[in-house]
Parts: structure tokens; C-alpha cells; sequence
């Protein structure tokens, strides 16, 4: 199939909005930018029947019940141990050698197995160093206490740090950010205290509960169950943590004790969760891990277990789950009302194999899976045979299913072009192609500002961030950082038309450029301008100032997707990094 003429931003004269500005909506086919509160356009904007949303606010750090405790327990233990010193130094000397020796006999059932465990570590050294490497790493590579054994958990450390690395999101706040599928509720990862935050939008307002248990750590991604009431399934480093959310009774609210008939909203109901942790295989370090772990231990050095999760998706009936994993390629399907798992062993056991995205297609009869191989694995779930595509420059980043089935587009990594999967036959049949949609061309563009001395600001680079709306109308892309000083903080739009993908000939494109969104930025903390003078130091102490922390150019995304239902178009929410979380409403017709 070849590759459509593209339509490129710059030759249908689109520009970005200058830094001041901030992106309020769509309306007409036009982005909406705002360069100030008292903005005119917005006045326009919302007596056209747009709609605006307040943004939301999650901060860096959070002080969660439990924590101030676990901190007083372990500086309890500081004290009491610099006591215990105290009190033997002063107890005058030593015990005499006698009664020092027969303690030594007493604890007998301590001393004697480490003396046995010393030697045995002694034999076995010597028992490798006769043996040559490759066979020596064969036989000791799994026997603690070996230097082969020490070598194969330095080289798995080192493989778990670079994929860390790979599925590690950017900076900020927000880990990921998950919609309730029938409700105005809206999960939110913390990635400092890796809890989950629930916001309900309806009422504008955070709900009271938090989800949080000691074993939840490094969340990775998060997915509502379909048809299934308030259920959220959470990825993170021991598996897939199922909480389930039972609505309580929410105390009268002042109006509706003073007779007014006002609904209580999700804010103001309290939640009882109760949480069942799924891993495949069984993680025998679940127990171990959380025993272990202690406050101010350095969170990038956990180990995973191997069903450690970094991506779900849940099918539309809600019966299945599918999870992939950071340390191999193979995928566990859930049968969630059982409780059991199915795996799925294709695409590697190693961590360079590591699942980056799946995602069941919207009528259940597709699954779309992509690794760190530079895998793209397309299973039909009927009887679970696939079909995969790796002649790909890079491990695809991520990925989004038109709402019809039909085609999957996709990005990969350091690379500009957007593609298409088109799925060319009913299922489920794997006759399938991949095609060249389009690739953003980087340029440098006057911004929107309206005068004659506008800012120049370079847009464009490799792709990292993609998503499609569900009524198959807008894809948003965002751009990963390069040397190429471009403004990595916009947000391109396209218009999308999945009907061309399977038309012959022709040089339409599936995507036709609409315009840019820019976030907020990062508030108060502003670089001075060239030229300024500096404010005057106050000397109050001999210790040296502390540089104040500035913010350069504007906040990055680190998420985006869409709310499940909006029906006066699409709503794009934004996780930025500055903590700030957009919802931008896309108002047009759904009828084609």
C-alpha cells in the first residue's frame, strides 16, 4: 500500500500559540487560545456553547495517613538504640571472658549453622574456580553465595535499569491517569507515594478515599472494569492490585437537611475498598517485599518479581484482563470473575522482550500487544493465533484502535511517522498491513501572537505520546525531546478520516492537520528577562545562598487520552508536568 501525499502543518499555514497562551477548547475547527484571564476570545468562546473546565491540581508530594507513623516507628527505633549504647557505657566494662563464653554456648543454635552456611559458601567457591566460565555460569548461575550468581544478578540488574529507563514516563506528578467508563470519575497515579487519587468531575472535587497498601509500588498503568460497578485494576511491581470500590452511604449534606433536593456527588461519597493482588506466577517476594522494605529505601533499586506489570487492558465485556509484564515478553489473560490466568508465551522470557502497551480492539475480537524487541504482535482472540511485525527502526511507543476495529495507529520510537495497522478482512482472519499515514515535518513557525516581531518557536521531533478520541474524530500526538531545541511542550491535532486507509489511489491522507495545544505553565517561578537588574543579596548568615530553583520553557506532557464519553464531542485530558492535569473539550459533529 503506498503512502498517501501528507498534509503538514506548515503548508496549510498553521502556527503555534506563543508561551504566554493557553489551549481552553475546540469550536469550529479552531483551537481556542488564551493569553490571559480577561481574554476576550474566551467570552466568544463560551457564548458560542463552548465549554470551559477548571484545571486540576496534583501536587509533588502528599502526606498520607500511615506515613508520619512509619517515619515515628523507625526514628523510635533511632533512639532507642543510641539509648541502649548510653546505658552500656555506662554499665562500667566488659563481662568478664567466662560468662561472655558461656552466652557464646548459649546462642550455640545461632552461631554454629552460620559457621556451617561459611563454609559451605567456601567449597562451592572453590568447587567454581575448577570449572571454565560458560560452564561454571551453567551449573552455580542459580546457587547463592557464587561469583556466577553474583554475575547473572548484576547482569539482570542492569537489564532492569535499562528497562526502567525505557518504560519510565516523563517527569512530573502523574504516573497515568485512567476514566471511569460510565461515570465522571477519574483514577489518578501518584508516582511519589504510588497511591491512586480519585477525582470526581461531576462535582469538582477529590474523593475522600485514597487507595494505598504497602505492597503497591512502581504503578505503572491503571484500567477501570467495564460493566462491573467502581473495580480499578492497578500495574505496578507485584502484579495487578484489583480494588474494589463499594460506595457508602454519604452523611446529609447541609442542604439536603435544610430540604433541599440536591444529589450527592462522587466527592462526597466515601468509598470502602477492599483490595486482591493477581500474579502470574505467584509472586513468592510479596511477603518478603513488603517485610523488607523500609522507609527511605531507594525506590528505582526494587527488584520486580516476574509478574511484575507495566501495561493492562480490560476487554469491553469486562470478563477479561490482560496484562503485560517488565521482565518477559508473555501476556496473562485474567478471567477475573474466576480469578485464573492464561499465558500467553510468544514474544520472549527475557526483559529485552518487555511489554510497552496492549490493548484489546473495541468490538473484543482483536488483541494489539507491543515489546521492547521492536515487536508489534497482533492476536485474534477467537483462538488466539497472532501474527507479528518487527521491521520497525525501534520498539513502537504507543499505539491507538480506530472505534470501527479496522485499523490501529501507531508511532515508534525517535522517528516522526505516524502509521496505520489496516485490518483488511472480518475477523479473524490476520490479513493485515502496515502503511505510512503521515510524518510530522520539524519546522520553525511565527507564533499566533498577531504582530510583526512574532517569536519564532520550532515544533516537531520524534513522536512519544499518542491518542485517539473514541468516536475516531481527533488524534493528539506529543513530541519526545532531541537536539533539535524544539518546543516539546505543544501538542499537535489532526483531523481523522480512517475511511481513506482503505480507498485505492488517490493523495488524501487519513490525517489532516487542525492545530496545537498548549498547557499551562509552570506558575510563579519565571526566568528573569536578559538585561535586568538583579535583586540585591541580603547577607543574614556566612552559609551560602541556595540557588533558586527557575523553570525554563513550558511544562511537558507526560500523559494524555481521552474521557469515554463526551457526547458534544471528544474531551482530551492532559497530564503535565508542572502537576497540572487539562481537560480540553473537542466540540464537533459526530455524523460524517
Amino acid at each position: 500500500m503506498s503512502a498517501p501525499r501528507p498534509f503538514t502543518f506548515e503548508e496549510r499555514g498553521i502556527r503555534p500559540p506563543p508561551p504566554e497562551a493557553v489551549t481552553v477548547g475546540e469550536a469550529d475547527l479552531a483551537l481556542v487560545q488564551l493569553r490571559s484571564g480577561g481574554d476576550v476570545e474566551l467570552l466568544r468562546y463560551v457564548r458560542g456553547g463552548g465549554i470551559a473546565f477548571p484545571h486540576i491540581m496534583v501536587p509533588e508530594s502528599l502526606q498520607l495517613r500511615g506515613s508520619g507513623a512509619t517515619d515515628g516507628s523507625a526514628a523510635s527505633i533511632f533512639r532507642r538504640d543510641e539509648q541502649q549504647e548510653k546505658d552500656a557505657a555506662d554499665a562500667g566494662p566488659a563481662l568478664p571472658a567466662v560468662i561472655a563464653y558461656a552466652l557464646w554456648l548459649w546462642n550455640a543454635n545461632t552461631h554454629i549453622p552460620n559457621h556451617i552456611n561459611q563454609l559451605q559458601t567456601r567449597a562451592l567457591l572453590l568447587a567454581e574456580s575448577w570449572l571454565p566460565a560458560p560452564l561454571a555460569q551453567i551449573v552455580f548461575g542459580q546457587v547463592p553465595g557464587t561469583a556466577s550468581a553474583a554475575k547473572a544478578s548484576a547482569r539482570e540488574a542492569e537489564e532492569a535499569a535499562g528497562q526502567r529507563d525505557m518504560l519510565a514516563k516523563t517527569d512530573g506528578p502523574v504516573s497515568c491517569v485512567a476514566w471511569h467508563p460510565h461515570r465522571s470519575l477519574v483514577a489518578i497515579a501518584h508516582r511519589a507515594t504510588d497511591c491512586v487519587l480519585l477525582y470526581d468531575l461531576a462535582g469538582d472535587a477529590w474523593c475522600t478515599s485514597i487507595l494505598q497498601s504497602p505492597g503497591m509500588r512502581g504503578i505503572t498503568s491503571m484500567a477501570w472494569q467495564p460493566n462491573c460497578g467502581y473495580t480499578l485494576a492497578v500495574g505496578c511491581a507485584i502484579g495487578v492490585c484489583l480494588w474494589s470500590l463499594v460506595p457508602r452511604p454519604a452523611e446529609p449534606s447541609p442542604a439536603s437537611a435544610a430540604g433541599g433536593s440536591r444529589a450527592p456527588t462522587l466527592g462526597e461519597t466515601r468509598f470502602s475498598p477492599h483490595m486482591a493482588v493477581l500474579a502470574y506466577p505467584p509472586s513468592k517476594d510479596a511477603d518478603g517485599f513488603q517485610k523488607t522494605q523500609r522507609p527511605g529505601d531507594d525506590r528505582a533499586g526494587l527488584r520486580r518479581s516476574a509478574a511484575s506489570v507495566s501495561a493492562l487492558s480490560f476487554s469491553s465485556s469486562g470478563q477479561w484482563l490482560v496484562a503485560g509484564h517488565q521482565t518477559h515478553g508473555h501476556l496473562t489473560v485474567w478471567d477475573v470473575a474466576l480469578g485464573t490466568a492464561t499465558p500467553l508465551k510468544r514474544s520472549g522470557s527475557s526483559s529485552r522482550s518487555a511489554t510497552l502497551q496492549v490493548g484489546f480492539s473495541p468490538d473484543d475480537r482483536y488483541l494489539l500487544s507491543t515489546h521492547a524487541n521492536r515487536q508489534l504482535r497482533l492476536w485474534e482472540t477467537e483462538n488466539w493465533t497472532s501474527r507479528v511485525w518487527s521491521d520497525f527502526g525501534s520498539h513502537v511507543v504507543q499505539f491507538a484502535w480506530s472505534p470501527d476495529s479496522r485499523s490501529v495507529f501507531f508511532a515508534a520510537a525517535g522517528s516522526p511517522d505516524i502509521f496505520a495497522l489496516v485490518l483488511y478482512r472480518a475477523p479473524p482472519s490476520l490479513d493485515a498491513e502496515v502503511a505510512l499515514v503521515t510524518s510530522f515535518v520539524a519546522h520553525t513557525a511565527a507564533a499566533t501572537d498577531g504582530s510583526d516581531d512574532s517569536e519564532l518557536i520550532r515544533v516537531g521531533g520524534a513522536i512519544k505520546l499518542l491518542a485517539l478520541d473514541p468516536k475516531g474524530q481527533r488524534l493528539v500526538v506529543g513530541f519526545d525531546n532531541d537536539s533539535s531545541s524544539a518546543d516539546i511542550s505543544l501538542l499537535a491535532v489532526y483531523m481523522v478520516s480512517t475511511d481513506v486507509l482503505f480507498r485505492a489511489g488517490g493523495d488524501s491522507s487519513a490525517l489532516m492537520p487542525l492545530g496545537y495545544i498548549r498547557g499551562p505553565n509552570w506558575g510563579k517561578q519565571r526566568q528573569p528577562a536578559e538585561g535586568a537588574p538583579a535583586a540585591p543579596a541580603l547577607k543574614t548568615t556566612d552559609r551560602p545562598a541556595k540557588k533558586k530553583r527557575v523553570r525554563v520553557g513550558s511544562p511537558t506532557p507526560s500523559w494524555a487520552g481521552f474521557s469515554p464519553n463526551f457526547e458534544p464531542g471528544a474531551l482530551l485530558t492532559v497530564a503535565w508536568a508542572n502537576g497540572k492535569i487539562s481537560l480540553v473539550p473537542m466540540l464537533f459533529r459526530c455524523g460524517r
